[in-house]
Formats: C-alpha cells, sequence, structure tokens
C-alpha cells in the first residue's frame, strides 16, 4: 500500500528536522534519492521529485539520484551546477541491486561512467548516467569529503517494497510514499526511518513561503 505524503510542499523544515534528530550537519549529508516510477501514482501527487530537491537545492553538497528518465531531471541537474556549483550524479536504477554493504573506503560502485546527458543518454551497459559533467574538479571535491559525510536516502517510489539492503549504521533509509508519515501533537511528525519510527519537530523557517506545487505552476505557466 502507497501513501500520499502530505509533508513534501514545505518539505525543507522536515528536511532539517531529520537531520537535527539525527544528529548530521547539513554540510555532511549525502542525498541520495530513488525516484519514482514514471508513469505510476506520482503523477496524481501535487509535489514531484524535482519540486521537493528545489526546495534542498541551497543545502545540498552532495546528490545522487537513482532514475529511468534522465531527461525528467537535466534542466534540474543543469540548473544546481549553474547555480550551486553541484554536480548531480544520475544512476540507473539497476544500480539498487546492492545485496552486500557498499564500502566506504573503496569502489563505491560497480558502474561505468558514460557520456554526458544530452549527448546520448545511457550506455549499453546501462548502468550509470552522469550529468553536469563539465565541472570534473569540483566533482572530485565533492567525494573527497564523503569520508565524513553521512548518507540520507530518499525513496520516492509508491510502489513495491522497501530497500532493507540500504539499512544499516551511518545510512538513513526512509520511504516517502510506501509507509504513512503522521502528524502528531505539538507539530510533531512520526517519520518511517530504517526499521523504526522517529518523532520530530519541524524547524522553523520564518519568511519562507511553501513552494508551489506543479500544478500550480502548470496554472501560472498557461
Amino acid at each position: 500500500m502507497a501513501y500520499s505524503n502530505i509533508f513534501l510542499r514545505d518539505f525543507r523544515p522536515v528536511f532539517l528536522g531529520i537531520l537535527r534528530e539525527k544528529q548530521i550537519r547539513p554540510e555532511r549529508v549525502e542525498l541520495k534519492v530513488i525516484d519514482d516510477e514514471e508513469e505510476g501514482e506520482g503523477i496524481f501527487e501535487p509535489v514531484g521529485v524535482r519540486e521537493v530537491l528545489g526546495q534542498l537545492a541551497e543545502d545540498l553538497n552532495y546528490l545522487t539520484i537513482y532514475t529511468e528518465r534522465p531527461a525528467y531531471f537535466y534542466e534540474f541537474t543543469e540548473t544546481m551546477y549553474e547555480e550551486n556549483g553541484l554536480i548531480v550524479e544520475l544512476f540507473s536504477k539497476k544500480a539498487l541491486a546492492w545485496s552486500a554493504p557498499c564500502r566506504m573506503d573503496g569502489p563505491r560502485r560497480r558502474v561505468h561512467p558514460v557520456q554526458r546527458m544530452g549527448d546520448g543518454g545511457e550506455n549499453a551497459a546501462g548502468s550509470m548516467m552522469h550529468a553536469g559533467g563539465h565541472g570534473r574538479r569540483r566533482c572530485g571535491e565533492q567525494r573527497a569529503g564523503r569520508m565524513e559525510s553521512a548518507e540520507l536516502i530518499l525513496d520516492f517510489e509508491w510502489n513495491g517494497d522497501c530497500y532493507p539492503a540500504q539499512i544499516r549504521p551511518g545510512r538513513y533509509y526512509i520511504p516517502i510514499h510506501k509507509k504513512p508519515w503522521k502528524r502528531g501533537e505539538n507539530l510533531d511528525i512520526a517519520i518511517p526511518i530504517g526499521y523504526n519510527t522517529v518523532i520530530i519537530r519541524e524547524v522553523e523557517q520564518p519568511g519562507r513561503q511553501p513552494a508551489r506545487d506543479r500544478f500550480e505552476e502548470a496554472f501560472y505557466d498557461l
């Protein structure tokens, strides 16, 4: 069973609350995103993956997206590089077949880099899609700092099981739609993280307006 998530429209305070609860410095979080299905229940969700990530743009130093629709993220990755100097790494979801723990001190993925998006997409091996390749020096700097970072995985898929292989110390797996998020008393939010439910309180963001959802954007673009 899948659940709509009412907290996506104003997700940044929730994101910061999760980091605070887990005692992770924002500049040290390595965010990994599992994209939702291309034509699934997510098409009716007012706020999509791009809109959520757009709310977090100024907070991110590392971002990896696992997706089967790289073109959907093309403009987003270019904007992130041009405005924030951040290289977004795109991988096929085939790389999610991690049955063994990933070593942090060795090769991180058994995948092969291919040409940039826009130059032909995914190679025959279908294993990696890299965006924003014109900033390789910055990319090296991002990777150099990962040894001290904590991983946060946001799973936006609606169908299928969670990814238990991703649940381990130092890596926090959060299903966005596969398990319900609940509002408690005093603005508390019960969030499923790994095998547990963690209670957080949103970080107040005075002066910030919630992001417009994609249906509003389509209306104003008419």
